[in-house]
């Protein structure tokens, strides 16, 4: 599979794994006894098949990605990727004081209250934020979706294009924390040159501030 190839395989499986709730609505609420629990586990059972879909996409790749021309030992991307989730969640710290000096902007994030909400219907729902939708992000936006962008920009300057969609997918209103989020695994990313530095980093901070949350 051709690096295109692989972007685009990549893009259209992640939209149609984002949209699925639509339709998982839609099927269940014209069933004989809808409710929310319901369609918040197949939403997460649908997240699921699309990481797993996601990853084996990934193995059909032939060409080589620029960020991936270094190799390293299993052992170093595992240590930079739990380091990486300690420095993600420093990273996020800063950069949200930073957006509340800029732009006055909350410090609390609408998202994060409405998965937390979505939690307590369904904790099934948890692998959606702390597994399957975090490695769903780094497959799309660092490794496709840099990957296809280096072709034509520099890696950083892809990594900073792709760091903004990544932060405008959110929906949430905070651009500069999830830009510099999307930066800083980026940066996770072409240290080992496996995109496994930056989803272990995200999943383990998204699985670190859910942690926080229901335990206040």
């Amino acid at each position: 599979m051709t690096i295109n190839k692989y972007f685009f395989t990549t893009l259209i499986t992640y939209i149609l794994i984002y949209l699925s709730p639509v339709g998982i609505t839609f099927c269940i609420t014209k069933s004989a006894n809808p409710n929310v629990n319901t369609m918040l586990s197949a939403t997460a059972i649908a997240y699921i098949i699309g990481a797993l879909i996601m990853l084996l996409q990934g193995r059909f790749l032939k060409q080589p990605l620029s960020v991936e021309k270094i190799k390293t030992a299993w052992p170093k991307v595992i240590l930079w990727g739990i380091a990486g989730i300690f420095l993600a969640f420093v990273a996020q710290m800063a950069a949200s004081i930073m957006e509340q000096l800029i732009i006055q902007a909350p410090l609390g994030s609408e998202n994060t209250e409405n998965i937390i909400d979505m939690i307590q219907f369904s904790p099934l729902f948890i692998i959606n934020v702390s597994i399957a939708g975090p490695i769903m992000e780094e497959l799309l936006f660092r490794r496709a979706g840099i990957g296809f962008l280096s072709q034509y920009i520099s890696p950083v300057l892809s990594a900073a294009v792709t760091s903004l969609l990544f932060a405008i997918a959110h929906f949430d209103g905070h651009i500069i924390v999830y830009f510099i989020m999307g930066m800083t695994f980026y940066f996770l990313y072409q240290k080992t040159g496996s995109i496994w530095t930056s989803i272990i980093a995200h999943c383990g901070m998204n699985s670190l501030v859910l942690l926080i949350q229901l335990t206040q």
